[in-house]
């Protein structure tokens, strides 16, 4: 029987057959300003809070301080009782300076990883975001680059979550065809409602080894917790 990992997002694991398999590698993808970042952090967050779990979260675009007030920010407190570790890149680029010139980014991070994980056996990784990474990395050939990536990400035996981020506008989830290699998808999205009102909305695109359901629901965040209903009718 397949180990899952609850999201505790209310209403959204019934909709995944009661969570995402553990060790799948999942990508949080949608534009700006759909709370990827949030979202990917409360699952992480609540693990960790509820079941002690272990996670790493490796911040290609946020700093520490910026990141961990965001989340405060949102009712998730006492971060630093728990073990979630929030890795600015910035600081990894500044231990790898010889290696700048080359940008082999996928193997950096790949080899911060694997020396992490020598030390500290995580239950979650998250990456955030593939773009940002995209920017460092000179990816010769994407497909391949990135098979071997997500295939090393696989082996950590950890659930990794990939923030992707959707250009405005743009019918494609991804840039380089991640949708194939991942094991999952969950898809946010912003959608107007009416004349006047934006609703934001999430749906589980692909999850491989559980019966899910691919249905839109409203993402909302009440009381500390994010929270799915029936999306309201047009």
């Amino acid at each position: 029987m397949v180990e899952k990992i609850k999201t505790y997002i209310e209403g959204f694991d019934e909709n995944l057959g009661g969570g995402i398999p553990k060790g799948h590698v999942v990508l949080i993808c949608g534009t700006p300003g759909t709370m990827k970042t949030s979202l990917t952090f409360s699952i992480m967050y609540e693990n960790a809070k509820r079941e002690h779990k272990r996670g790493l979260y490796l911040s290609l675009e946020e700093g520490y301080e910026g990141l961990k007030g965001a989340m405060q920010d949102l009712g998730m407190t006492g971060l630093d009782d728990l073990e979630l570790y929030m890795v600015d890149v910035g600081k990894i680029r500044m231990g790898h300076q010889e290696e700048e010139h080359g940008r082999n980014w996928l193997g950096i991070l790949s080899k911060y990883i694997q020396k992490r994980a020598e030390v500290e056996d995580f239950d979650f990784i998250v990456v955030d975001s593939l773009a940002a990474l995209y920017s460092l990395a000179e990816l010769n050939s994407p497909r391949v680059d990135l098979f071997h990536f997500i295939r090393f990400l696989r082996e950590m035996d950890s659930t990794v979550f990939l923030i992707s981020e959707i250009t405005h506008g743009s019918e494609l989830m991804v840039a380089n065809n991640e949708d194939f290699l991942a094991d999952g998808i969950i898809y946010l999205r912003l959608h107007d409602v009416g004349e006047t009102d934006v609703q934001l909305r999430i749906r589980c695109v692909k999850m491989r080894r559980t019966k899910h359901e691919h249905s839109w629901l409203r993402l909302i965040r009440r009381k500390n917790a994010f929270v799915t209903t029936p999306v309201i009718s047009e």
